[in-house]
């Protein structure tokens, strides 16, 4: 039963439709101008001719779809006015119109067929076609709700009797064709454009995977000729007046109309339309579970979350600490900001002809029907003027910023509301605005991350900090400014090094803007009486106060982001004599004017208002070259067309990380041939089927991808994709930052919510780093008392909301509030436990409306972080993969390699006799034969080697004696990882043989014994002193996100070795090889593969490492370490017999044998004394004569009875002289491992972790203990991807030293192949112990649960 429709409001008004007539003044700031200023710096595309032999009417009637008519009805379309458009841009405009709908294309009309969408299985029964009547939105219906059904798609249809073009989400009920009396010539962009469906949604799933797609990429079951779903469906277009046209008006902008001529010339983006229908059936599937929500559910979520159910089934409330109680009573009295805006989704887009004027012209508007997914109420809009050519369609996400009247309907035209597309897109100010000379450099800009480095970029961001000082300064000085510009360049020192530039003469440079920073301080904010400067918009102002610096502002009302140079307020005297206040922002420019700045400052006024809940329409805009100050009012019509324009770059961005497909280039010389991202663009429109001629560059274009193959572009588009696949995933969690009260963020497992500030410490300073570190304390299990023995297991499984929280130290945070989701700062991790979290930020924590001093108002609020570095490190993997595409010697090498899978070349040997290296490797007793085999194959290398490290075999001690091998010969190094901890491993060894090398890294995320090799803790005052150390220094280790870093801007190394190689992605792998001449990836691919979230993108193979790929291509490149120095024989003989085919060995008879050494005098059980017995090195406790089945609670997944086994067990080790830090427990699932980690928090020592952290963070152990968890009452429909991943469970097997012992459900797991191979092998070691009610002590409550838990299944 879906919930109750919420009644409407009465004290709604109906918006005021916009006066078609009406013109209003011409904007300085106007949007035309930024249109104009493109069209001067446009090349003039090339002219196109287009034709359509005559056709027979009658015959065309009957052949079209029913969205097309004869050309013949055309009637006269009334275009809206446009912004300071003249009576001649109209004519010429209504000329073009009327000459474009002249054209026409039998071949494309007839693709829309009646037959072949029913033949694509749109389509059904004809006898049915009366009872599918079109929902029209009008005053006279009321508002009704859509029942939606998993197997729903768009359906195209004209409703008879009215002039009108519709694209809804409908039942796949019958159609049949319908004769089209009238048609409506659209000028709405290309369905590859435009009909994208926003996959960033909390909840989306497959349906039917193994149907989606077939071998080909073609999606199963729809005609894949032409997009069904074209909202309306778009006749070709011819070029030149396409171009003629969009260059007069404000419509859609020269991009948008380059792909119109791409429509028009037969270009089509088949996959992209194939991506759009899968999607959008993916979304659909969805909004059923939605908006069919049971009552009872909702009942179920109104009451208190700080409560668990009792034996009785009764909620009971549960002890809570004081953390809990701060945030119940601050969540209690906390008055949530009030929503100005709702989320829709698009069910139908409608065009439509309005009442025809005076002059007989019809004026087009469209209708966008939506529905609230959580009220499931059904709403309309309609675009009107400029807002008519919105690129809208069904399936899409808008944000309606409008009241909407009492019939449910809102109307968004020149003078009234906005709408905003793909809202979860949020577009930074700077990128709208730069996307009006190129919005291809824009996305390119959006995507990848580079590593360049430029003078004047870096002069200009210290200029910046040098005004922000002095505008916080009561009364600053030029001596005060000079010793701010040495202060800020000393900060920046690496980034000096990387642009070649020395301290000395750039502090000259930037010495000379100080009088200027000092005259406008002074004119502004300390005139001290005398009369205040007059701005541009006819008043005289002095800033009173300068609120904030560098203020980050989020608004995803608007889709749009930014960091406000200055938030000030002040004081605005009128030409009358009258003043009062006003808060704006003041954006600082260091370079010559520009429009795109005004248009920058008009966003952050948008930005403003919305985080300060007050109307900012004011802004300073600042030019230190020219010495002028501008005030900029942000007028209706540049909102407007800045806010089409953020629209139309959401929908490129969008589109690209969808389909891979970028905007159209430019096609101008002038322009591209000094673009910062000439050749990667030139690479992604070759690699896109491209061409010279199309690419208007010529020779130009040639020089850059003559040289790329088919399979080149192949492997680019494959990796480009899986990137984009997987970063939706994860960013369907950073949404979760402004969507904190949704149903699922209490899943989200980068966040920690309902946090609050610490009262005792709440801030403290950070050092030199002049940061500050706010203490904030987390929502804490309730306290124990008394034995282990007495806890409810089944209660604390559902107690905690946060146990998949993967935030560590060193992580980048973004810290908003819980009581109106508004983003605060973006800090650091410098510490953080089960009870408490510590972030450190560049200043001080400040609410928008308040003060940084007012304490009391940041102690009352509820906190919530959320992880910030997830696009950073895609951007980093896109530009990656397209470096290895690009011209140059390192590129063509490693393609040559990776690409191209040619085989590695190494030295014979002979000549290498003599080599004092070599004599080293062979001089080292300490080493094994494997070890020494290995080495060898390091130095021989010319184009890498690949060390095969089975568990334990000792490969971080060979790749030390490696190292010190290399520097005998004096290579230069790179040492890198994936982790900050795996690095620091190796470092620590490193430092143990007294190697010097330099740690490159934020200092929070380093170890603390390495810190002092980080570049911030070595004092050093010069671009000199770090060129001097790192040509002193021969090794230097940094993680594979790190390479950006400006220290390695010109640095270039003889050898990378990269460790963990096999749980590395590829395109992670491929940034650090591009800076050496050859490498060593060391790692074990029958260990953890990359960790990848998105199951499309593993079940295509972005699972598959570089390791993994290379050992395939070539065995011979590989160097296996098989002598392990770890597990006892028994255990060994495990992962040898299902992973390994014996190939490992113990390095000693001392390992062989070895067995753990406990108490007997201490009394035991039966059954806890026969899995203590150290004869038997492997156990494996069989719970299904037990009530032992698994607890399920939304995606959590957890075994209460398991959980007491493991907790009585490792009780009985401790009591028998196991020491807690020599017992581990690992267990594939985090719910499980929290839940033991509570019943064990007396012994702190025992190291508790799932499966995939234990081999990152967790060490090998003398006893493990491993909780499989799954266990049903019919298991012959187990399925689990974490029990059937046989890299997992090779982890699991192989950490314990002398004792393994397993719990789990034999009759379940024997439904996974590997796990049934598994207990043969220990029944085969008499190793299999039956547990029954008598031997495991219950509670009853638990008891009851499981069994209550087992009738349920």
């Amino acid at each position: 039963m879906a919930p109750r429709k919420k009644p409407i409001s009465s004290n709604t008004t109906s918006s005021k439709k916009s006066n078609s007539k009406a013109q209003p003044q011409p904007s300085k700031f106007g949007i035309q101008h930024f249109f104009e200023r493109h069209t001067q710096n446009s090349q003039k595309p090339k002219e196109v001719a287009a034709s359509s032999p005559p056709q027979n009417p009658k015959t065309l009637a009957a052949t079209v779809s029913p969205t097309v008519a004869p050309v013949q009805s055309v009637p006269k379309i009334r275009k809206p006015a446009q912004i300071d458009a003249g009576n001649a841009v109209l004519a010429l405009v209504n000329d073009e119109i009327q000459s474009i709908s002249q054209l026409g294309n039998k071949n494309s009309m007839s693709k829309y067929t009646p037959e072949n969408l029913m033949a694509a299985g749109v389509g059904g029964d004809k006898e049915n076609v009366d009872e599918e009547a079109s929902p029209e939105i009008s005053k006279s219906k009321s508002l009704k709700r859509f029942k939606f059904s998993p197997g729903m798609l768009i359906k195209q249809s004209q409703d008879d009797g009215g002039d009108e073009v519709t694209w809804r989400i409908s039942p796949t009920s019958p159609v049949k064709a319908v004769t089209v009396e009238k048609w409506i010539p659209s000028r709405t962009p290309n369905t590859s454009d435009r009909s994208l469906v926003s996959l960033n949604r909390v909840g989306v799933k497959r349906v039917k995977p193994d149907q989606d797609m077939d071998s080909n990429g073609a999606f199963s079951g729809i005609d894949s000729r032409q997009s069904p779903f074209r909202t309306p469906p778009s006749l070709p277009y011819c070029h030149d007046k396409v171009t003629r046209v969009w260059n007069h008006l404000f419509l859609i902008d020269a991009v948008t109309a380059m792909q119109l001529a791409n429509a028009c010339n037969g270009v089509s983006d088949q996959p992209g339309l194939r991506q759009h229908k899968k999607a959008l059936l993916e979304l659909l599937d969805q909004v059923e579970d939605v908006i069919s929500v049971e009552d009872s559910v909702s009942s179920d979520v109104e009451e208190s979350p700080f409560q668990v159910e009792d034996k009785k089934s009764k909620r009971m409330p549960i002890s809570l600490d004081h953390t809990v109680k701060r945030v119940e009573t601050a969540l209690t009295g906390k008055v949530l900001r009030k929503s100005s805006y709702c989320s829709f989704l698009v069910l139908e887009v409608s065009e439509k002809c309005g009442d025809a004027d005076s002059s007989g012209d019809q004026c087009l508007f469209k209708v966008i029907r939506l529905l609230n997914e959580q009220s499931g109420e059904e709403r309309s809009v309609y675009l009107r003027d400029e807002w008519l050519y919105s690129v809208i369609a069904p399936g899409d996400t808008v944000n309606v910023i409008g009241e909407f009247d009492n019939q449910g309907q809102c109307h968004v035209d020149r003078h009234n509301n906005f709408i905003i597309v793909h809202p979860d897109v949020l577009v930074s100010g700077t990128r709208v605005t730069a996307s009006f000379i190129c919005s291809r450099r824009t996305v390119l800009d959006e995507r990848l991350k580079s590593n360049e480095h430029s003078t004047a970029a870096l002069s200009g961001t210290i200029l910046h900090r040098v005004f922000e000082a002095g505008l916080m300064k009561e009364i600053p000085t030029v001596t005060f400014l000079e010793e701010r510009t040495r202060t800020v360049l000393q900060k920046n020192l690496e980034n000096l090094y990387a642009c070649g530039v020395n301290e000395n003469d750039m502090y000259k440079t930037l010495i000379e803007a100080v009088p200027k920073i000092l005259n406008w301080v002074n004119l502004f904010k300390n005139s001290q009486g005398s009369k205040a400067p007059s701005v541009d918009f006819g008043s005289d102002i002095g800033v009173k106060k300068v609120i904030d610096i560098e203020e980050m502002a989020w608004a995803p009302k608007y889709g749009l982001k930014g960091q406000i140079d200055a938030s000030v307020r002040v004081e605005v005297e009128s030409n009358s004599g009258e003043s009062h206040e006003k808060v704006m922002p003041l954006e600082f420019k260091s370079g010559k004017s520009s429009m795109e700045h005004s248009a920058q400052v008009i966003l952050y006024t948008l930005l403003m208002s919305e985080r300060y809940q007050k109307h900012v329409d004011t802004g300073l805009l600042c030019y230190l070259q020219s010495d002028q100050t501008q005030g900029i009012v942000a007028r209706r019509s540049d909102l407007v067309g800045l806010i089409m324009r953020r629209n139309e770059l959401a929908n490129d961005i969008l589109k690209a990380s969808q389909t891979q497909v970028l905007p159209p280039m430019l096609q101008c010389q002038s322009i591209c041939g000094s673009c910062r991202h000439l050749n990667v663009c030139t690479v992604y429109h070759k690699v896109h089927g491209g061409s010279t001629e199309s690419s208007g560059l010529a020779d130009l274009f040639d020089s850059n991808t003559q040289y790329l193959t088919n399979a080149h572009g192949v492997f680019l588009r494959l990796w480009d994709g899986l990137i984009d696949l997987e970063a939706k995933e994860m960013q369907l969690v950073k949404n979760e930052i402004w969507r904190s009260h949704s149903s699922n963020s209490d899943y989200a497992t980068g966040c920690l919510s309902f946090i609050v500030l610490d009262g005792d410490s709440p801030c403290s300073a950070s050092g030199k780093d002049s940061r500050f570190v706010y203490r904030f304390l987390r929502n804490s299990f309730p306290s124990l008392n008394g034995r282990t023995s007495d806890i409810d297991f089944s209660s604390a499984s559902s107690s905690r909301k946060d146990i998949d929280c993967t935030l560590k130290c060193g992580d980048f945070v973004i810290l908003s509030s819980e009581s109106g989701s508004l983003p605060v700062a973006s800090g650091i991790i410098m510490d953080i436990s089960q009870s408490h979290v510590s972030v450190s930020f560049s200043k001080h924590l400040r609410l928008p409306w308040s003060n940084p001093s007012e304490a009391s108002d940041l102690l009352q609020e509820v906190w919530r972080v959320d992880k910030d570095d997830f696009v950073t490190s895609f951007s980093v993997m896109r530009f990656n993969l397209v470096q290895l595409f690009l011209q140059s010697t390192q590129a063509a090498h490693l393609r040559k390699m990776i690409v191209d899978l040619e085989a590695p070349r190494f030295d014979n040997g002979s000549p290498l006799s003599q080599d004092p290296a070599i004599s080293y490797v062979w001089s080292q007793r300490n080493l094994n034969d494997d070890q020494r085999r290995a080495i060898l194959k390091i130095l021989t290398a010319k184009d890498y080697a690949l060390i095969l490290g089975m568990p334990g075999t000792g490969k971080t001690s060979t790749m030390v004696h490696a190292v010190k091998a290399l520097l005998i010969r004096g290579s230069s190094i790179l040492l890198t990882s994936y982790t900050n901890s795996a690095v620091d491993n190796l470092l620590v060894k490193l430092k143990a043989e007294d190697i010097d090398f330099i740690r490159i890294g934020r200092h929070e995320a380093v170890h603390e014994e390495i810190r002092g090799h980080c570049f911030s803790e070595m004092n050093i005052q010069t671009v000199e002193g770090i060129k001097l150390i790192l040509d002193q220094v021969k090794v230097v280790a940094v993680t594979c996100l790190g390479i950006t870093s400006p220290l390695l801007a010109n640095k270039r190394f003889d050898v990378c070795i990269m460790d963990e190689a096999g749980q590395t992605t590829l395109p992670v792998s491929l940034g650090p090889l591009m800076f050496a001449s050859k490498f060593v990836l060391v790692g074990d691919h029958y260990q953890l593969p990359p960790l990848v979230k998105s199951t499309e993108a593993r079940e295509n193979g972005m699972g598959v490492s570089l390791f993994c790929r290379l050992s395939e291509a070539h065995p011979q490149a590989i160097s296996a370490l098989q002598s392990q120095y770890r597990m006892c024989r028994g255990i060994m003989a495990l992962s040898n017999a299902l992973i390994y085919g014996d190939r490992l060995r113990c390095g000693s008879p001392e390992i062989e044998n070895a067995k753990l050494k406990v108490s007997s005098s201490i009394p035991h059980s039966f059954w806890i004394q026969e899995v203590i017995n150290p004869s038997k090195p492997v156990i494996f406790i069989n719970t299904d004569s037990l009530p032992a089945f698994e607890a399920k609670d939304h995606k959590i997944v957890s075994n209460p009875t398991e959980a007491n086994i493991i907790v009585q067990v490792v009780e009985g080790l401790v009591k028998s002289g196991i020491k807690g830090e020599d017992i581990g427990v690992i267990t594939p699932y985090n719910s499980q491992a929290e839940i033991i980690r509570l019943a064990l928090s007396r012994l702190t020592s025992v190291e508790i972790h799932t499966i995939d952290k234990y081999q990152v963070r967790g060490r090998d152990k003398d006893c493990i203990l491993v909780s499989f968890v799954r266990s049903m009452e019919n298991p012959t429909n187990c399925s689990s991807s974490l029990l059937g991943d046989w890299h997992r469970i090779n982890v699991a097997l192989t950490r314990a030293k002398k004792k393994l012992v397993m719990v789990g459900s034999c009759k379940t797991l024997s439904n996974v192949v590997l796990l049934k191979l598994l207990i043969e092998q220990v029944e085969q070691q008499s190793g299999i112990l039956n547990v029954s009610n008598k031997d495991i002590k219950f509670k009853r409550e638990l008891k009851r649960c499981s069994q209550a838990q087992a009738q349920a299944r």
